[in-house]
């Protein structure tokens, strides 16, 4: 349903850069993204004390917004490394940071590109050319591909668009919460699924229900409240994120690297001053130049993070004849878990 949604809403935005003004978005586009990185010090450095309107600007956007993230991260964050295992960290933060970001301000700038265009040549988005005859925010959607050729074709594929993203992110978030009511079990069990979907279902009907014409505003103010103790958890997700790296196999080594040089480097230069080469040779502990001198790398805070397991987390054993694991899988290649092959050893 992600790929089909994903194909009707580039569709959609073909369509509004082909069928809208095309050479008036492609001369904004470039300058939107310039604008956008120009105006980010201005932005970032808004505060309380710049004024009413931008008092009313932060309260209503800044901060609601980062309540709102804040909320979702939690279970966004983990589905998201669940369909993105085997990319590294760096890849995984890069691609949640800049994919979306990119696909937004292109939503933005061909939208409201297009509404700005009908404006100034029609004056049909708002009659009197004032803010306060602009539709409802809910509206103005629909108003703009009014305008557009096939706008009535267009309009019921929009809703089916909105329909299928509330339903892959209801989706979504009911495995995750399955996940952790199951200690994380990657493949949870389909009821207890099927009950946090239906418990978020139930939520959303009785917000609608008993708000009215409030429930969207009643909701919004819900989620911000709910964002504070989100965000202690994030912080401690952080903290633990960070300690639990200090035992990734790619550390230890970056880590074991330094010390072997600086080990032999002082050795050298204490011994034989300034002619001396490097040699690697087994030592005998405890030596004091011994890079691994104070490292027993059978413990298993560091073998835990070698050992490759199954979809349903049971160790996968290695066989050091044939060179392949138990599961008929070459360690020479990048391994499910994004370590490579030889790590895996």
């Amino acid at each position: 349903m992600s790929n089909v949604n994903l194909v009707l809403s580039v569709g959609l935005a073909v369509f509004f850069f082909v069928v809208g003004p095309t050479a008036f978005l492609l001369n904004v586009i470039p300058g939107v993204v310039v604008e956008y990185f120009g105006s980010m010090p201005e932005m970032l450095g808004a505060t309380m004390s710049d004024g009413e309107p931008t008092q009313e600007f932060l309260t209503a956007w800044t901060t609601f917004y980062w309540a709102w993230w804040v909320s979702w991260a939690p279970f966004v964050g983990v589905f998201v490394a669940k369909i993105s295992r085997g990319r590294t960290i760096r890849q995984f933060v890069l691609g949640v940071l800049l994919i979306p970001s990119s696909i937004i301000v292109g939503a933005f700038t061909l939208l409201g590109g297009t509404s700005i265009w009908l404006q100034r040549e029609h004056g049909e988005v708002a009659p009197d050319g004032t803010a306060q005859s602009l539709p409802a925010p809910e509206e103005i959607f629909y108003v703009v591909i009014d305008q557009l050729p096939g706008g009535a074709v267009l309009a019921p594929l929009v809703i089916v668009i909105l329909a299928v993203f509330f339903i892959t992110t209801a989706d979504s978030a009911s495995l995750v919460n399955s996940q952790m009511s199951q200690k994380g079990n990657p493949e949870p069990k389909r009821p207890i699924t099927v009950f946090w979907a239906m418990c978020m279902a139930g939520i959303a009907v009785v917000i609608l229900l008993v708000g009215d014409e409030d429930a969207l505003t009643g909701l919004q103010n819900l989620v911000t409240v709910t964002a504070l103790p989100f965000s202690l958890i994030i912080i401690a997700m952080a903290v633990a994120l960070v300690r639990e790296l200090r035992n990734d196999p790619q550390v230890i080594r970056y880590t074991y690297e330094n010390w072997a040089l600086e080990k032999a480097v002082e050795r050298g230069v204490e011994e034989y001053g300034d002619h001396w080469v490097l040699s690697v040779e087994p030592v005998t502990p405890p030596d004091e130049y011994a890079t691994g001198e104070a490292m027993d790398t059978s413990d298993e805070e560091f073998t835990a993070w070698y050992q490759r397991t199954d979809d349903e987390g049971n160790p996968v054993e290695y066989d050091y004849e044939t060179g392949e694991y138990a599961d008929g899988t070459d360690p020479a290649r990048t391994s499910e878990d994004g370590t490579e092959g030889e790590q895996g050893r």
